[in-house]
């Protein structure tokens, strides 16, 4: 599958399991490996396209419910897909479900108001086994709330990659050989400032932040630059109908919070950040067998609005 690469402008994706690359680890005996298995895989789909096109696949057009492990306390993300009430349920007392497109997948989430201690009360009262990562991961001195295991080079994961060569030296080595920029994102994901956009950014005393940012994309690898050109060129459209029909401000007060509040800062700290898939200007992934397409497609609108 094809997940996000934060530590790195020229390899802004990575492939897990990708063939004819050395791997990190080889997949265990029982894994299914046949690409013809799943009749809906496509090579290197990303995980968001996998999850429901299983779960379709799963019910064969018969009533099912897929089981998620998320809390709502891990992020206000999960919290909002859950709680929101304009979201179809399995039945009205049921709050912790959500109803599929299709009308016969349902998503539950069991676990949905644990907090961290509940998970291991529940291990420690009913012996259950559980990864022993998290293990070595209390004994280098992580929080319960800040263990996670997951995709490592993520906007957000990247955070936890020093834990890596602490815990597991072998599989970190392989790590950095595997995706670019890993060494890296180790060493500075922690640290705030402009290295990768860490709560405050500052820019050039000769810059505006509009000119900074295009200076930034004039320095990224061609392909990467073109990718963010034409999320940039979709948010200015999208503004110039929604009180900003010339240019959005420089910057603008709480311009860097949650809330998107345009502004060429916002931006600047979107491409510091490398947030590929630019979630921080309420963009979600393209699907990736029409990314090509929409990419042709964005040459000819780009040049029609007259944006970057």
């Amino acid at each position: 599958m094809t997940t996000v690469n934060g530590v790195s402008q020229y390899q802004p994706e990575w492939v897990a399991w990708q063939p004819d690359t050395d791997w990190v680890r080889q997949p265990p005996s029982d894994a299914i490996t046949d690409p013809a298995f799943f009749p809906f895989y496509r090579q290197a789909m990303t995980f968001e396209e996998f999850v429901p096109a299983f779960a379709s696949w799963f019910a064969q057009k018969k009533s099912a419910a897929i089981l998620i492990g998320i809390r709502t306390d891990e992020s206000l993300n999960r919290f909002a897909a859950i709680s929101s009430y304009s979201k179809l349920r399995y039945a009205d007392d049921k709050p912790w479900t959500t109803a599929s497109l299709e009308g016969f997948v349902y998503n539950a989430y069991p676990i949905y108001d644990w907090k961290v201690n509940d998970i291991w009360l529940f291990f420690a009262k009913f012996r259950r086994i559980y990864n022993p990562l998290y293990d070595l991961m209390y004994q280098a001195g992580v929080p319960l709330s800040s263990m996670r295991i997951c995709e490592p080079f993520g906007p957000e994961q990247r955070k936890g990659l020093w834990l890596y060569h602490v815990l597991e030296a072998e599989t970190w080595e392989k790590a950095c050989r595997r995706v670019a920029g890993a060494h890296s994102g180790a060493l500075y994901a922690n640290q705030t400032g402009n290295f990768y956009g860490n709560r405050k950014i500052t820019k050039p005393a000769h810059h505006s932040w509009k000119s900074y940012t295009l200076f930034l994309l004039d320095s990224m690898p061609l392909k990467t630059a073109e990718h963010y050109r034409n999320k940039i060129a979709i948010y200015l459209k999208w503004y110039q109908g929604r009180g900003f029909p010339v240019d959005i401000p420089d910057e603008q007060d709480k311009d860097l919070g949650a809330r998107d509040i345009p502004s060429w800062r916002r931006i600047c700290k979107t491409l510091i950040r490398n947030d590929f898939w630019c979630h921080t200007l309420s963009f979600s992934p393209n699907k990736a067998h029409h990314y090509e397409k929409y990419l042709h497609r964005m040459q000819e609108k780009r040049k029609e609005w007259r944006i970057l």
